[in-house]
């Protein structure tokens, strides 16, 4: 059976990684680890939050209510006989799930009986149940998720800075949606948003660990559903790729000012190559290791939490850096500066080197853990990337590739900064 497989091996690390596409039209990555005990298995279809206007085969588009992604996701847990949550725990398996932007997921991981964790995990995933009953119950418990991350203040900066660099892009809106909006949720959308998404062919499957990849694909050809296939466009407003606000601030009880600047880009897509030297050359120039960093800390201005981050999906492409500060606009102005700098001079050659060489290593130490291979698969899966490509990028990258892309992604003239300071009664 493993002639279904396409085998990538990476003589370096000798990993070796099977990849096929089931013929119900999901694509599987399996990733076999025998030296380790545990495995690890997750199962996610390409809908998260922002697929909320979507045509199904060319039909007309659906606006369904925000936040139904995630509440779906809740409710997928839920059969007609009892919760998945309890079948893992009769055989004391862990399992979770999420809900992104782009995309939903479950998954488990165990340390025996792999195949029967595997087939609790594809049969309530393809077998939807919803009743009315059962929706309205889980409106009060998600109602009080919302007011939960709405109580925290990292929370408010967040969609504070996406608010002022995006007009109508649904990053805007909270992953879980809002009270009012998760009331109009009905089974008969959830059904619908479920038959839309939830198509093998919109669908993908990772597994690492100690795991047999011909067992693996027998347990798929046994259950996995055909479906008609069917095409999906889920439509995302148009976006200049400038930013409404170069400022936005709330009050919340903080100790101190908390912060995020983001620097906007006109979304495009990007290589794995670049996503890997992005990476680097933030760390380069911004990370624990710069001159920047040393600077920042002993002018007091950042703390240990200071940290550069990307924000990479359909149709968003920001670079951000956050933390906590007594003045945020003194290290935004601070960061401005390095930038240019930078620009004018370029990254250190030697920071540079260093960091492409950590980049690989810790590349290969997350190949010891079987949820951090699956979840690297599933990215993969998702992007139409091989999971070798970072690897390979890692060793190849130059320091001139790097002032090249940092040139390109910070732009001081099209950044916002989001700040949440103690407010008086607090």
């Amino acid at each position: 059976m493993t002639d279904r497989f396409t085998v990538f091996h990476d003589e370096l690390t000798q990993e070796t990684v099977y990849y096929t596409t089931h013929p119900t039209g999901v694509k599987i990555a399996i990733c076999p680890k025998p030296y380790i005990k545990s495995a690890y298995a997750v199962f996610g279809t390409k809908y998260g939050s922002i697929d909320n206007d979507f045509s199904v085969d060319g039909g007309e588009f659906t606006r369904v209510p925000d936040g139904i992604a995630h509440y779906l996701e809740h409710k997928l847990f839920e059969n007609e006989d009892c919760e998945a949550f309890e079948q893992y725990a009769q055989i004391g398996a862990c399992a979770n799930a999420y809900t992104g932007f782009d995309r939903t997921c479950y998954l488990f991981s165990c340390t025996r009986e792999f195949d029967h964790a595997f087939r609790i995990l594809l049969d309530f995933v393809q077998n939807p149940f919803f009743t009315e009953e059962t929706v309205r119950k889980e409106q009060g418990i998600i109602a009080q998720e919302i007011d939960m991350y709405r109580d925290n203040p990292g929370w408010h900066l967040y969609y504070n800075l996406m608010k002022a660099m995006y007009r109508d892009h649904p990053i805007r809106t909270d992953i879980a949606g809002t009270a009012e909006s998760i009331s109009q949720i009905t089974p008969e959308l959830l059904y619908r948003c479920y038959d839309a998404f939830y198509n093998p062919n919109n669908m993908v499957l990772s597994v690492a660990g100690n795991v047999n990849p011909d067992r693996v694909l027998e347990l798929c050809d046994e259950l996995l559903k055909s479906k008609p296939q069917h095409e999906i466009v889920s439509r995302c407003p148009e976006d200049d790729g400038s930013v409404i606000q170069t400022f936005t601030e709330c009050e919340y009880d903080v100790p101190m000012p908390l912060f995020q600047i983001g620097f906007k880009k006109k979304y495009r897509r990007l290589t794995e190559r670049e996503r890997v030297l992005l990476g680097i050359v933030r760390a380069a120039v911004f990370g624990p290791v710069s001159d920047f960093y040393s600077r920042m800390m002993n002018k007091k201005l950042i703390g240990t939490d200071f940290a550069p981050g990307f924000i990479y999906l359909r149709g968003v492409l920001v670079s951000t850096f956050q933390g906590m500060s007594r003045s945020p606009e003194a290290i935004r102005d601070e960061i401005f500066e390095e930038i240019e700098r930078v620009k004018r001079e370029g990254i250190s050659p030697r920071v540079f080197e260093c960091l492409r060489r950590s980049s690989y290593g810790g590349q290969i130490i997350m190949y010891n853990n079987p949820d951090d291979i699956a979840e690297i698969l599933l990215g993969d899966l998702m992007n139409g990337t091989n999971v070798f490509e970072g690897l390979r990028a890692a060793t190849e990258i130059t320091v001139d590739e790097g002032n090249q892309l940092f040139s390109e992604m910070f732009d001081i003239s099209n950044s916002s900064l989001s700040v949440v300071r103690r407010g008086k009664e607090a």
